[in-house]
C-alpha cells in the first residue's frame, strides 16, 4: 500500500527542558545554521507532500514565538501546549489530531531534536504501522549494558545482541495510539518514554521493528550541534561557479572547483543562475560596467530563492574580480554595490573578493566563505594581494 493511501498525521514534543543540553534555553531552541532546531525538523516533515497534518506540542512559555515561526507551514501545522511530562506531551498532540482533517490513519511521533529525517524511513513505518498497528526504528547496541545495584556494584551484564536501541521516527495506527494514552495510568504518564511499549502493554499491539540509518540521531549535547551543523552543510550545500564578465581561465575555475570540492561541499560550474544551487560564485575578469553586472546577476538569485520555504542553509552570492586590470575607482563601485545588496537583500549572504595572481589563496579564501557563511562578514570585500 502506498503511503499517499495512507491519512497521515505526525506529532512533534517540543516541551522538554532539555537538561543534558546544559544551557538555559531548551535545546530545541538552540539555533543551528540560522533557525532553531525544531525547525529543521518542522521542516523536514512539511516537505513530504503526503504528509496532511503535523502537530507541534511546546510549553507555555514558547507557545507564541513557535506560532509565529511555523506561520508559512500553517496550512499544514498546528501548535499546541504541552505537558509536565513527555507522555502527557504527547497525549495532548494525539488528542489535537482528533480536530483535523482528515483524522489520520496513522500518526508519526518523532522527536523534534533529531533534525535528519529520512522520507523512505518515514514512508517505510508508515505501512508498517498500517499492517501490524505499531512500528518503529532501531539501531544496535554500541555499548555493553550492565546492571548495577543501590551500591554502585555490578549485578548483571546484558548480551547487548539481544536488545536494541529504540529511535525515532515510531508510528501507530491512530485508534492503538490513541486508546494507549486513554488507558495509560499515573506512572505510565509521570515515568514512562517509550511510546511502542504504551501500545503493547495497553493495547496488545506488538511494534514491527525496523532497522533505521546511523542518521537517526539525537541532538542530547551541545557537542551534538557542532556535528549536526557540520553533516547539514556537507549535505546541504551546494556551490555553483560562474564566469560571467570576460573570461576566466580554465586554470583558475578548476583551483576554484578544486579547493571547493576538498571541502567537502558539492560544486559545479554552470553556464546560468539555478535554484538547483543555494551557493554561487561570480568570476568577473573585466571591469566594464561592473555595478550593473553585479546588480544583473544578483537579481537572478534573489528571484530564485524568493518563494523558498525550505532553504535550509541561507543563500550565499560570492562576486569575485579576478581581473588584471583594477583601479580606486572600480573597487569602490565594487565594494558599495556588495554592501549595498547586503543591506537591501538580508535574506542573502553577500561577499566581495579582489584579487590578482592568487589562484590557490582565492581558492582556499572561497571554499572557507562557503563553508563558515559568516553573517557579520555579509555585505564585505576582502582584498587578496598578490
Amino acid at each position: 500500500m502506498a503511503s499517499a493511501e495512507i491519512a497521515v498525521g505526525v506529532v512533534l514534543p517540543a516541551s522538554g527542558t532539555g537538561d543534558r543540553f546544559s544551557c538555559q534555553t531548551p535545546k530545541q531552541f538552540a539555533c543551528l545554521l540560522d533557525k532553531p532546531i525544531f525547525f529543521h525538523t518542522v521542516m523536514a516533515f512539511y516537505r513530504f507532500d503526503w504528509i496532511q497534518n503535523i502537530v507541534i506540542i511546546v510549553s507555555t512559555e514558547y507557545i507564541d514565538r513557535v506560532t509565529a515561526m511555523v506561520d508559512c507551514f500553517k496550512d499544514k501545522v498546528k501548535v499546541v501546549l504541552g505537558s509536565n511530562t513527555r507522555h502527557r506531551s504527547i497525549r495532548e498532540g494525539i488528542q489535537a489530531l482528533l480536530h483535523v482533517q482528515p483524522v489520520p490513519d496513522v500518526v508519526v511521533i518523532h522527536d523534534v531534536v533529531r533534525p535528519f529525517v529520512d522520507e523512505e524511513v518515514v514512508k517505510t513505518i508508515v505501512k508498517n504501522a498500517f499492517v501490524y498497528g505499531a512500528a518503529g526504528v532501531t539501531r544496535p547496541l554500541v555499548s555493553t549494558v550492565i546492571q548495577g545495584d543501590e551500591n554502585d556494584m555490578l549485578t548483571a551484564s546484558l548480551d547487548r545482541n539481544l536488545y536494541r536501541a529504540s529511535e525515532m521516527p515510531q508510528a501507530f495506527k491512530y485508534g492503538v495510539i490513541k486508546e494507549a494514552y486513554e488507558k495509560a495510568d499515573e506512572n505510565d504518564l509521570n515515568f514512562g518514554t517509550e511510546c511502542l511499549f504504551l501500545a503493547l502493554k495497553h493495547c496488545q499491539t506488538p511494534a514491527k521493528l525496523i532497522p533505521g540509518p546511523d542518521s537517526l540521531w539525537k541532538i542530547t549535547y551541545k557537542k551534538d550541534l557542532y556535528a549536526a551543523e557540520g553533516i547539514m552543510k556537507e549535505t546541504g550545500i551546494c556551490v555553483c561557479i560562474q564566469s560571467v564578465t570576460g573570461s576566466a581561465s580554465e586554470t583558475v575555475l578548476q583551483c576554484l572547483e578544486h579547493h571547493i570540492s576538498e571541502k567537502g561541499l558539492s560544486c559545479k560550474r554552470v553556464s546560468e543562475v539555478s535554484s538547483d544551487f543555494n551557493t554561487y560564485v561570480f568570476v568577473h575578469t573585466e571591469k566594464s560596467d561592473i555595478t550593473t553586472m553585479l546588480e544583473t546577476m544578483s537579481q537572478e538569485v534573489c528571484d530564485c530563492h524568493r518563494r523558498n520555504k525550505y532553504e535550509i542553509v541561507k543563500p550565499c552570492v560570492i562576486h569575485v574580480y579576478a581581473g588584471n586590470l583594477w583601479d580606486t575607482e572600480t573597487e569602490r563601485e565594487f565594494r558599495e554595490t556588495i554592501a549595498k545588496l547586503s543591506k537591501d537583500q538580508c535574506s542573502v549572504l553577500w561577499y566581495g573578493v579582489v584579487c590578482q595572481n592568487t589562484c590557490g589563496r582565492l581558492g582556499k579564501m572561497l571554499a572557507s566563505l562557503c563553508w563558515t557563511r559568516e553573517d557579520s562578514f555579509s555585505g564585505q570585500t576582502f582584498v587578496l594581494h598578490s
